[in-house]
């Protein structure tokens, strides 16, 4: 199988500050197109695409999605046909990240957002199987036990010991294999989205889809919640929305701590670390590793809608 080495991942202390050590883990630094949490989603299923009769990847996201673009980059690596369907059809036309994905030979097709909310029902899926055999599908960011599988690998890849793990939330999946980890004592969940609440439950319907099939691997989920922290105040308005605030303080963030991060998930996710740090959430002497989870390839996206509103744009050109 092909295969991403992750020993570029590296930690780097960030700062001090109120007493408390934050320092971050660089998946970002795994590869160029295929960073962060999309390789540890993706590695198991391209295991079990290549043990299958299929032909060719199909998966599900947004215009803007990490997942996508990484998907795309995989298959032009491995020589496999990539085919996505895309959340409505308005985001499109002169897309950064689409425009990358059909560079990469993927196929691209837009459907309803109507349609798209169907996307996990059996009565899709079936009828998904019927019209294209030869697909095998990865669901929407690569979420499942499979995501879950090359998850549950990063905290493997860390020797120093930690007081609390922070991670973005999405869809759960990298949350819930990070925290099935026993060196994770603590996981801070910063969701990217508005009324994140909903991660909770999805993450340990995660786990226990996962442990039915890995009973070997299999923890106290009682255990688990009590080490789940939800920060959810940090979203911005919803997923994929920003503000001035958040742009400046990703602009100067990096100005200090020579770190990119990504204005959907990592940024949000910074903000609010530093935000809790301040308020005293912490004990003095607490140590904290942040996962940066990649992502970095929306900022030109984003940057567009921002010139296109005349606001302040994320200088990382610099």
């Amino acid at each position: 199988m092909w295969e991403i080495h992750t020993k570029a991942s590296r930690l780097e202390f960030v700062l001090e500050r109120k007493g408390v050590e934050l320092w971050v883990k660089r998946d970002d630094l795994i590869h160029p197109e295929i960073s962060g949490n999309k390789w540890r989603k993706l590695k198991h299923h391209l295991a079990s695409f290549e043990r299958s009769s299929k032909s060719e990847i199909l998966t599900f996201g947004g215009a803007f999605s990490n997942q996508i673009a990484a998907t795309a980059a995989l298959g032009d690596l491995c020589g496999i046909p990539t085919h996505a369907l895309i959340r409505g059809e308005e985001e499109m036309k002169n897309n950064p990240t689409l425009d990358f994905c059909l560079k990469k030979g993927m196929r691209i097709e837009g459907i309803s957002r109507k349609q798209y909310d169907t996307k996990d029902d059996l009565k899709f899926l079936r009828t998904l199987a019927l019209l294209m055999p030869q697909v095998y599908i990865i669901p929407e960011g690569g979420k499942g036990p499979l995501g879950l599988q090359g998850c549950l690998e990063i905290p493997t890849e860390v020797e120093e010991d930690f007081d609390y793990w922070a991670i973005a939330g999405g869809t759960g999946t990298t949350a819930a294999g990070v925290l099935a980890s026993a060196k994770v004592k603590k996981l801070l969940l910063y969701p990217a989205l508005k009324g994140g609440q909903f991660l909770v439950p999805a993450i340990f319907n995660q786990l226990l889809a996962f442990f039915e099939n890995h009973q070997s691997q299999k923890v106290s989920l009682r255990a688990l919640q009590q080490k789940l922290i939800l920060r959810d105040p940090y979203h911005f308005g919803g997923y994929g929305k920003i503000n001035p605030e958040l742009v400046t303080f990703l602009n100067t963030f990096r100005a200090q701590y020579a770190l990119k991060l990504d204005p959907v998930y990592t940024g949000k996710m910074f903000f609010g670390l530093l935000q809790d740090i301040d308020a005293g959430l912490f004990p003095a002497g607490s140590k904290i590793l942040a996962l940066h989870s990649g992502g970095l390839q929306g900022i030109v996206g984003m940057n567009n809608r921002l010139r296109a509103k005349n606001l302040e744009t994320i200088n990382y050109e610099a």
